[in-house]
């Protein structure tokens, strides 16, 4: 694996955490609602919802690449 190559995981890697920790946050917010009995089909609730999807499919989305380029790249787990 040449210098690049860590670079490219190393930035994947980064991303998919602040991602991770942008969806824990979301989940937090959803959690917060509900506990404070904001109604589920609330405009509220719908956007945190919202937000909350996005980001879990994007994050999706990168992890998935990332495995990829590891394989692609013979490393394992």
């Amino acid at each position: 694996m040449n210098k690049m190559q860590k670079v490219e995981l190393l930035q994947q890697a980064s991303i998919l955490y602040s991602l991770g920790l942008t969806i824990e946050h979301y989940r937090s917010d959803l959690r917060q609602l509900v506990e404070t009995g904001v109604p589920y089909d609330s405009p509220q609730m719908k956007e945190a919802l919202e937000k909350f999807q996005i980001a879990e499919s994007e994050w999706n989305r990168l992890e998935q690449e990332h495995l990829e380029y590891r394989k692609k790249l013979g490393i394992e787990k």
